[in-house]
């Protein structure tokens, strides 16, 4: 499970959607903030169980996941000290009871996936997970991030609303990016590339006092003058022991045709196969985990892996080309494993679908 905006893209697609007919009185709005929820506004786990209740309620469509508790809270307390270098990216104080409503949603929303995320990283069984976890939150960002650049609306809480989203949107990813800097991949967006999302009159608008351009020159001021504060994420207590990748055949007993010779390149064979570990397709003995669904995603990541190159395609003993079931028969032998039955099975959507559920298959390099 990752982590995910959802209440922000509830605001931008859903039943929060302040330009919604129903999200217009004023009356409303009164009666959810009375309903626990202005009362507990500095308290997230109490505040979303307070949540809860409005939206059942109300029939408003949830799907809330990662709620915050003590626990997730004080795992955000250890990235702490990187919050203070945003200051003013606060979002305006409100001015009716709909948009304190909004202010209180979208800045306890905050909290939460800062602590979600924070307890995901801490929480990982190795540095391959924490980076899955970072990089694919900051593409579900980076997702609404893009589709708040389309909405306009002219009333004054849907522009309060939108303001508010986008500059919690550029904190939240940026915050990331700064506490995580080395789970953050080679794709995430920089600070331009935001702004030309999010307020792409930034050039004509940036002088102009209270403008959102004019609040985000001044966080790049700030960060500019900034020293960068590096965080040091703690070990985590379960963290799985290394893997030593095995350049070499092992086994006894196999007659098929390949051999580690035929390995096209060393490195990034052992680099896969620390992939595997990370991922618990495979122990440090090398044996198959046989763990739910792993066999039905290792033939297929069989497949992906023999489309990327990673074996000759024959070898001096075999004149013949090598079957694409022989690649897979070598790797079976090598991880102790049958997926004879699944290797068959395996087609095109499976593929696409692994690859889109795992980060670092999509970017499993070829070797050439």
């Amino acid at each position: 499970m990752t982590v995910k905006p959802i209440i922000f893209d509830n605001l931008l697609f859903g039943d929060l959607a302040p330009w919604k007919s129903h999200n217009t009185s004023e009356n409303r709005f009164r009666d959810m903030l009375n309903n626990q929820l202005r009362a507990n506004k500095d308290n997230p786990e109490q505040f979303f169980k307070a949540l809860m209740n409005v939206f059942k309620e109300y029939s408003i469509e949830n799907k809330l996941e990662e709620l915050p508790n003590n626990d997730s809270i004080a795992n955000l307390a250890k990235y702490a000290e990187v919050q203070t270098d945003f200051s003013m990216l606060k979002i305006p104080i409100f001015f009716n009871k709909a948009s304190e409503f909004y202010y209180y949603l979208i800045n306890n929303e905050c909290i939460r996936i800062r602590a979600a995320i924070a307890t995901k990283v801490l929480n990982a069984k190795s540095n391959v997970d924490s980076e899955f976890q970072v990089v694919t939150l900051l593409n579900n960002l980076a997702f609404t991030i893009e589709q708040i650049a389309q909405k306009t609306y002219s009333d004054k809480v849907s522009t309060y609303v939108l303001n508010a989203l986008k500059l919690s949107l550029f904190r939240l990813y940026e915050e990331i990016k700064l506490t995580f800097p080395d789970s953050i991949g080679n794709e995430a967006l920089s600070e331009y590339e935001i702004i030309n999302f999010i307020a792409p009159d930034f050039e004509t608008k940036k002088n102009i006092p209270d403008t959102l351009a004019n609040i985000l020159l001044q966080y790049l001021n700030a960060k500019e003058k900034a020293i960068p504060i590096p965080v040091q994420v703690e070990k985590h207590q379960n963290d799985i022991p290394t893997f030593i990748p095995n350049k070499s055949d092992f086994r006894t007993g196999y007659k098929g045709k390949l051999s580690y010779e035929d390995v096209r390149n060393n490195q990034l064979f052992s680099d896969f196969e620390s992939k595997l570990y990370d991922y618990e397709y495979i122990g440090l003995d090398y044996n198959f985990t046989n763990k739910h669904k792993k066999k039905k995603e290792l033939a297929t990541i069989f497949k992906i892996l023999t489309s990327k190159n990673y074996f000759k395609e024959k070898n001096i003993k075999h004149h013949n080309k090598f079957k694409d079931f022989e690649y897979r028969q070598y790797l079976d032998n090598r991880y102790n494993v049958d997926t004879s039955q699944q290797f068959k099975k395996c087609n095109s959507e499976d593929i696409d679908a692994l690859i889109k559920k795992y980060y670092w298959l999509e970017n499993l390099p070829i070797c050439r």
